[in-house]
């Protein structure tokens, strides 16, 4: 770092101007060794010629100790960049990450930082900066294709009016601004502040939209004849020699509507669990000496866990697929684990133990929700080709919820971090309120005692 720093500042110097040499002077007649030399064509060189005039090197100023950068050598940093040809590419690596090492910040990163953000001189947060950069670049990418295939999601499936069409063209809205205010705040990733709360108002307008469209009562507004055609139900009978009727027609417009929003909301709810245990992870990277972010990993692990016990449930009782259940039962345990583990990370460490006891766990917790992934593709395919969802719906289902994880990894890290500082504000105790600490501390001492 000092060493950039140092061939930054003073390399590209003005050089020194060339000192005129000094004029040789005449030895001392006394000595016979330096006796002045003979002219003429058979004159002899001194025996000891005069030593060169002395170049003196122009002194260099000590580094600045206040505007420390990381430790990044010039090569270090040419290999980085020469690693892949694009910085998409250098997102890919970087985002499904949990923290980049200090040395794989750009040095156009570096120098942005320098000028953009001069208070940020730590360089784990500078690589948290820069890892931000990627995660959003990435989340912005994949939402290019994900607004696509949402709104042609939004006309296919049950037959319905205009009128509700368009209202169910909300979350493809939703979904097109907040990648619009992606790729727009790529330009702000140094102001931390600035950004976070941009892109937390679109996230929760992205969030809240579908969940608002699916409250209208859509059995009351789909024509029941038109449902009747396209889902071939005139043939169908309930029981023997009953008819069926348009309230039992309405019911099935109903599941089938209930069903659709399942599709479309499952991704998004089960990824903010993930989400949140990845943020707390990053954060207890970040911040290793903070003990909330273990302790929203231990709360946030069951709740994960109950959610996709529920969500799953559907699938499986359309096929009856023992997969569903061994890729449930593993998911379970992996949330147990992480739980656990977070238990480990709720106090104070230093970097290395964090990144250590952080690294064990994660690896672990990965290996076994991918072998339960594997039991829930090879489930789900039974249930897509039952239900004859299409190709459509599978790659944004699978979409949403990849981008929906890294986005809220992103907008959970901001929001734990922010609320952290806000605590930290609150944190001092008034001293009026020192008597109620005391009396809180010696009643919680008894209790557990």
């Amino acid at each position: 770092m000092d060493d950039e720093r140092r061939t930054t500042r003073l390399g590209f110097g003005p050089e020194p101007e060339p000192q005129p040499e000094p004029a040789p002077t005449a030895p001392p007649p006394s000595s016979p060794a330096f006796s002045t030399p003979v002219e003429g064509p058979h004159a002899t060189p001194p025996a000891f010629p005069p030593p060169p005039p002395a170049q003196f090197a122009p002194a260099t100023p000590p580094p600045d100790p206040h505007r420390a950068l990381a430790q990044v050598t010039p090569k270090t940093a040419q290999q980085i960049e020469t690693l892949s040809t694009t910085f998409f590419n250098i997102s890919l690596r970087r985002a499904f990450r949990l923290r980049i090492k200090t040395d794989e910040v750009l040095p156009s990163e570096r120098a942005h930082l320098e000028s953009q953000a001069a208070h940020i001189t730590d360089p784990d947060q500078q690589s948290f900066l820069a890892w931000r950069r990627s995660v959003l670049l990435l989340v912005a990418m994949m939402f290019i294709p994900l607004t696509v295939f949402r709104f042609i999601e939004t006309w296919d499936g049950i037959p319905m009016p205009t009128a509700a069409r368009i209202f169910l063209l909300l979350p493809a809205l939703a979904e097109g601004a907040l990648c619009v205010v992606a790729f727009h705040q790529l330009r702000n990733w140094a102001n931390w502040r600035k950004q976070r709360r941009i892109l937390f108002y679109a996230w929760a307008i992205y969030f809240l939209a579908p969940f608002i469209v699916y409250i209208y009562p859509y059995r009351g507004a789909i024509d029941v004849r038109l449902y009747w055609q396209v889902a071939k139900l005139g043939e169908v009978h309930i029981g023997a020699g009953n008819a069926l009727t348009s309230d039992t027609a309405r019911i099935f417009i109903g599941l089938a509507v209930g069903l659709q929003a399942m599709i479309a909301l499952g991704p998004k709810v089960i990824s903010l669990m993930p989400g949140l245990i990845r943020a707390s992870i990053v954060t207890k990277l970040l911040f290793p000496g903070t003990t909330a972010p273990g302790w929203l990993m231990v709360l946030a692990a069951p709740v994960y866990a109950l959610f996709a016990y529920i969500i799953i449930l559907l699938p499986y009782q359309v096929t009856g697929s023992w997969q569903f259940v061994v890729g449930n039962l593993g998911i379970l345990g992996a949330q147990v684990f992480i739980g656990i583990s977070g238990r480990r990370l709720t106090v104070p460490l230093t970097a290395d133990e964090s990144a250590h006891r952080i690294k064990r766990s994660w690896t672990a917790y990965i290996s076994i929700l991918v072998v339960s992934a594997g039991f829930m593709i090879y489930g789900l395919y039974a249930f897509v080709s039952q239900l004859h969802l299409g190709y459509v719906r599978v790659i944004t289902g699978v979409l949403a919820f990849v981008s929906n994880v890294l986005l809220d990894t992103l907008i959970g890290t901001d929001a734990i971090v922010a609320a952290m500082a806000h605590f930290r504000r609150r944190g001092i105790p008034d001293p009026r309120d020192e008597h109620l600490l005391r009396d809180a501390e010696t009643k919680l001492g008894t209790f557990v005692r």
